[in-house]
């Protein structure tokens, strides 16, 4: 076993290295449980239970409860609303609207794919601008001054790639029944987010190296 001092006194080791990066693994497994939990899992159970009481709208309005309370529960205790949370809020509100004006089932599922088109279409059109939206993005969470021509190709490709998923799941809407669009949806909705988010980071660190 190899073992160094660090500057501060302390005695490392790479055991002591491999057990300090276990808590984050399962960190990330944590909260990809949660997500998983909160915004697939739960939504499709509220479903299923209020359906016979208050009819299919009603039910589907409900099921945007879980990830709503989640994104409260996110905003009180960072102290401030992130730009997910105010879309599931966002969209939490919408859906009571429509119910309120008796909108159909299908309308309601939809709602979630005009906001991310809408997004999308505002990501790629930023591309053209003095500075894209992502360039205020990368610039806030990582406190640097990013390269604008790749901030223009990842909001080019990230906003269309959302525009592809609206495609995708508005597809879905019109050929599942609402239960079995609830249960698969988000997990094709995770899978591509996750795969442009993929494709940014490799995008960026090519650009970099």
């Amino acid at each position: 076993m190899t073992v160094s001092a660090s500057r501060h006194g302390r005695v490392w080791s790479p055991e002591m290295a491999t057990a300090a990066r276990v808590p984050g693994k399962r960190s990330i497994r944590r909260e990809i449980a949660s997500l998983v939990l909160i915004n697939a899992i739960a939504p499709y159970i509220v479903y299923e239970l209020a359906d016979p009481y208050v009819g299919g709208l009603g039910a589907l309005a409900l099921s945007a409860v879980p990830p709503a309370i989640e994104s409260v529960w996110s905003v009180v205790r960072k102290r401030k609303l992130d730009v997910a949370s105010a879309l599931v809020l966002g969209g939490l509100a919408v859906s009571f609207v429509l119910v309120a004006l008796g909108g159909s089932e299908r309308v309601l599922l939809l709602r979630d794919s005009l906001i991310t088109s809408i997004v999308g279409l505002v990501i790629a059109v930023s591309a053209a601008f003095p500075k894209p939206v992502m360039y205020h993005l990368f610039r806030q969470v990582h406190a640097i001054e990013p390269e604008l021509r790749t901030m223009r190709v990842l909001s080019v490709v990230l906003g269309l790639g959302l525009v592809v998923e609206m495609a995708v799941r508005t597809a879905m809407v019109l050929e599942m029944t609402t239960d079995r669009f609830l249960l698969i949806s988000p997990f094709v909705q995770y899978g591509m987010t996750g795969a442009l988010v993929t494709w940014c980071v490799f995008y960026t660190r090519r650009r970099r190296g």
